[in-house]
């Protein structure tokens, strides 16, 4: 086989023999030395197995114990970040909510100036109304008082 395509691992199943021929078979393949099914290789074999098994465990729980940290560290730092951006964010409300109110008193007092001045007209039209009305009713009254004068004056 040419060293430049992978070779597969073969199924490891315990307790069959035939695992066993499989890998006496690549070994005499790869290397050319014949081993036997009670060969006392296979026991090493499967002693580095059961050690590496069991490191990969210990190993495994350390990664885990080392995640399950992290992830807690992980979560206190956003529990601090959602605390600063809501912070920030009510500070940028209150400064935002401050600006309206500015406005919106400015909008106020220039619709208060503006009802001011529209009141003041409507006055001035219902003074001009009702002085208009009375020099009619002046005029009237003169032009009767003088109507009953010449009336008088024919008597």
């Amino acid at each position: 086989m040419s060293a430049a395509q992978p070779q597969l691992p073969l199924k490891v199943v315990p307790g069959k023999r035939a695992d066993v021929r499989a890998f006496a078979a690549k070994v005499f393949e790869r290397h050319g030395i014949a081993l036997q099914e009670d060969d006392p290789a296979f026991a090493l074999v499967t002693l580095n197995e059961l050690i590496l098994r069991k490191l990969m465990g210990e190993l495994l729980k350390e990664v885990d114990q080392h995640i399950t940290a992290r992830l807690a560290e992980f979560e206190q730092t956003m529990q601090r970040v959602e605390a600063l951006a809501s912070k920030v964010l009510a500070q940028q409300v209150r400064e935002s909510v401050g600006g309206l109110k500015g406005t919106l008193h400015e909008e106020i007092a220039g619709a208060q100036l503006q009802v001011e001045r529209m009141v003041e007209e409507i006055k001035r039209a219902y003074r001009i109304g009702r002085l208009a009305r009375w020099c009619v009713v002046g005029a009237a009254v003169a032009l009767v008082v003088f109507a009953c004068g010449f009336w008088v004056g024919k008597l």
